[in-house]
């Protein structure tokens, strides 16, 4: 379903970014960047017991929204893919949690040794990319 999705998202963001909207209203990521913490506050307020539907449909929209920007963003050329930031997310958090499934968190002191390497491994690499 995820690729499904991805597909239709990266599909409407091209379109986007080839046509003019003459509304007005499409304007590059600043609009998602906009609308997903309008889309998270819908989101919140349908989080209550018995209301799985619509919680599951905002969801759906926070989700979309977040596609969408990311797609945005790598027509921008400020990102490399959609791919590339969930491979990110993907490194940060599982060294962050820990390989040992057995032992699901780590403790205060490892996990803010792991973040602070992670931070100087990534200004690093900013570095080595930009020269900054």
């Amino acid at each position: 379903m995820y690729e499904k999705l991805k597909k239709l998202s990266e599909n409407k963001a091209k379109h986007f970014h080839e046509n003019v909207d003459p509304s007005g209203w499409y304007k590059w990521s600043a609009k998602y960047f906009e609308e997903l913490p309008q889309e998270i506050a819908e989101a919140l307020n349908e989080s209550r017991d018995d209301n799985t539907v619509y919680l599951e449909d905002e969801l759906g929209d926070v989700f979309w929204d977040y596609l969408m920007l990311l797609n945005t963003l790598k027509l921008e050329w400020k990102i490399t893919s959609v791919d590339m930031v969930l491979e990110r997310a993907y490194n940060k958090f599982s060294e962050r949690v820990g390989k040992d499934w057995n032992k699901v968190l780590l403790d205060q002191s490892e996990w803010k040794e792991i973040k602070n390497n992670q931070k100087v491994k990534r200004k690093q690499e900013h570095e080595e990319k930009y020269g900054k």
